[in-house]
């Protein structure tokens, strides 16, 4: 636990999107993909696509870019399942489909991404990954959440190892 929010990789820019929910980061570049939320007129989150991803390419010129369809698919894309309120839905990471999230509304225009860990909930900001690029084609190795405590207000760092392509939570 910190007070400050800790920086995986300082020199790498963090967004500020409009909706920002998320921001995933990768220890091979610093392009990011931003995960943000989608409203209708009155700022209640859309029922069919309630998260939107794409790139915010750093290393080019900064530019947006769509995900790749295997990109969606299989990495950096999302699941939602309506709960029984439209204010809360479940996600789910395509690569990291057993952690649970919840997507939730605060107000209107507002919403949050929470996950739980060690019976405790915790309010997710951005992760970052370690990839290991010395074979063929570039693998995980770690990923880093980092979240806050809406109980205390402070940063916490959830590591989660990755071995032989899958993770172990």
């Amino acid at each position: 636990m910190s007070e400050d929010l800790p920086l995986a990789h300082p020199d790498f820019p963090h967004p500020t999107e409009p909706g920002q929910l998320f921001f995933l980061q990768r220890s091979m570049n610093a392009n990011t993909i931003v995960y943000t939320a989608t409203y209708d007129d009155d700022g209640n989150l859309t029922q069919s696509a309630p998260v939107s991803v794409f790139w915010r390419r750093y290393a080019d010129a900064g530019q947006i870019m769509q995900l790749r369809w295997y990109e969606r698919i299989f990495g950096f894309g999302v699941r939602t399942h309506t709960h029984d309120t439209p204010t809360s839905k479940s996600l789910a990471f395509n690569a990291l489909k057993s952690h649970k999230i919840e997507l939730r509304q605060l107000a209107p225009f507002e919403a949050a991404l929470f996950t739980e860990q060690d019976g405790r909930e915790y309010q997710l900001i951005y992760g970052y990954l370690d990839v290991d690029e010395s074979g063929l084609l570039p693998k995980v190795t770690q990923l880093h959440l980092y979240s806050t405590d809406p109980q205390t207000g402070r940063y916490v760092t959830h590591t989660i190892a990755v071995s032989g392509g899958a993770f172990k939570e």
